[in-house]
């Protein structure tokens, strides 16, 4: 038996896969979504799109769990923008490797810095389907 030394490495993206330009596009605007337009989702949000938080808001509640569409991440950004005046995020560092991708953030509220790490999953159009969100307590730029 001869062993079969032909790569398996593909030579075009599969169909399935975004390509790097759509999903950077939807990663590039992020955090402008987060500072300014929650519209935004509407455009890099995929329609069956989920964001897990790990944290809850100050009153204890989970409001977020209840997302299920880029729709209810639209209207959930409107309240959110509402609720966080003055509230800035900053990128500090992303990946994007095919269909994954990773953003590092600072978060500026009140003279206080904070950082946290967001994961992505991108549809094939490159639009974001899923996010776990973690907060820390430091900045990232440490």
């Amino acid at each position: 038996m001869t062993e079969d030394t032909r790569s398996t490495t593909p030579t075009s993206t599969p169909a399935s896969t975004p390509t790097g330009t759509t999903a950077r596009r939807s990663l590039d605007a992020w955090l402008t979504m987060w500072n300014t337009d929650g519209d935004i989702a509407r455009r890099i949000c995929a329609d069956d799109f989920r964001i897990h938080f790990a944290v809850t808001e100050p009153d204890g509640s989970t409001p977020a769990d209840d997302i299920r569409t880029a729709e209810d991440f639209a209207r959930y950004l409107d309240w959110w923008h509402g609720q966080n005046p003055g509230v800035v995020f900053t990128a500090v560092a992303d990946a994007i490797d095919g269909e994954h991708g990773r953003l590092l953030w600072d978060v500026e509220a009140g003279g206080t810095r904070a950082g946290g790490v967001d994961v992505f999953d991108f549809d094939p159009d490159g639009r974001v389907r899923r996010v776990w969100s973690v907060g820390g307590q430091r900045s990232m730029r440490s």
